[in-house]
């Protein structure tokens, strides 16, 4: 009986839990409801084959954007770089924690190549401890900061992109013809 009334116990428990974390807002890391409107993109690189441009690449697709070659709008990744810089030290003078950073620039163009969007830089940094008694540790956590650091590199620009219609594009687009005249 008294097993009978602990698994009720925990089974409401998790639900009242659940409600109440549903109720505040929250939401798990990287599951925004922002989805990006435009039906059809082409995107491109400097490095086509880098983690950078396969992850855009497959957000994208799983947000349902078709990736053509013939699409009205360009997604360019046009540059991305990575430092990596000590923030303190240890009383040997050896690095203690280092700041990881990394910057994507990338714009959205027309047919003829002219920038609607952008370029615009989204940057994210990490700070982590490097342990000189277990270097590879510190290799492999350093490793596993860099890939989160482009996932959220990636959610940043999806977010940016999320805020962007075909026909908010195309009256930037008429509105650049216009200039030209």
């Amino acid at each position: 009986m008294s097993l009978n009334y602990s698994r009720q116990l925990l089974g409401t428990s998790v639900i009242a839990l659940s409600l109440l974390l549903s109720a505040c807002g929250f939401q798990l890391r990287g599951t925004g409801v922002d989805n990006v409107q435009l039906e059809e993109l082409r995107l491109s690189a400097r490095n086509s084959y880098g983690q950078t441009y396969m992850q855009v690449r497959e957000a994208l697709e799983i947000d349902g954007v078709r990736l053509s070659d013939s699409a009205s709008y360009h997604l360019q990744l046009l540059d991305e770089s990575q430092s990596r810089d000590v923030v303190s030290y240890t009383s040997r003078a050896t690095p203690a924690e280092l700041e990881l950073t990394s910057r994507l620039t990338f714009q959205v163009s027309d047919k003829q190549g002219r920038a609607l969007i952008g370029p615009e830089t989204l940057s994210a940094q990490r700070v982590f401890v490097n342990d000189k008694d277990n270097i590879i540790g510190s290799s492999e956590e350093e490793q596993l900061l860099q890939r989160e650091i482009r996932r959220d590199l990636t959610r940043q620009m999806l977010f940016r992109l999320s805020s962007l219609s075909e026909s908010e594009l195309a009256s930037r687009e008429q509105a650049l013809d216009q200039q030209a005249r």
